[in-house]
């Protein structure tokens, strides 16, 4: 086995495996803290304020903020393993699981975006103030590494536009 193959790959693993920690870490630790008033104070983390949307009946940001923090970066990091592990052995599916990857790859800063986009509505100057904590950095800091990730193995293919 070529030596530089061997090393490409372990670093693959070790994107991955970091990547894969941060984003799940990011999902569960605090992001903000909201404080109205100077009285009410909530702090949320991914998962949590995604539940919460649920919870108070607003569908359509449950489903958007789903989809783009929680979904497709999981699915993505799915697609991923399969890539790094070299589980895939047929061409054919391979080349599928490459172009999913490279389309989804695409939208990779979108649940960043979203949570930005959150927190500067949320953000209210006098009325409420928003307080930013770990786990977005930690989250943001996922979203990073799996770009990186995505962009070293999509580096031997040549893909063509759609």
């Amino acid at each position: 086995m070529n030596p530089v193959s061997t090393a490409n790959n372990r670093f693959a693993y070790l994107l991955w495996f970091a990547s894969s920690i941060l984003l799940v870490t990011g999902m569960v630790l605090p992001m903000f803290s909201f404080h109205k008033f100077y009285i009410f104070n909530d702090t949320f983390s991914l998962l949590g304020g995604v539940s919460f949307l649920l919870q108070e009946g607003e569908l359509f940001l449950f489903l958007i903020l789903f989809a783009f923090s929680i979904a497709l970066p999981l699915y993505k990091m799915l697609l991923s393993f399969f890539l790094v592990s070299n589980r895939i052995k047929e061409a054919g599916h391979k080349t599928q699981t490459v172009k999913r990857l490279a389309i989804i790859g695409k939208w990779s800063m979108t649940d960043v975006f979203v949570i930005a986009v959150l927190a500067a509505t949320v953000k209210l100057g006098m009325i409420a103030t928003i307080e930013v904590h770990v786990g977005l950095y930690v989250f943001g800091a996922g979203v990073i590494t799996s770009m990186l990730l995505v962009h070293k193995l999509l580096s031997g293919y040549e893909l063509k536009p759609v």
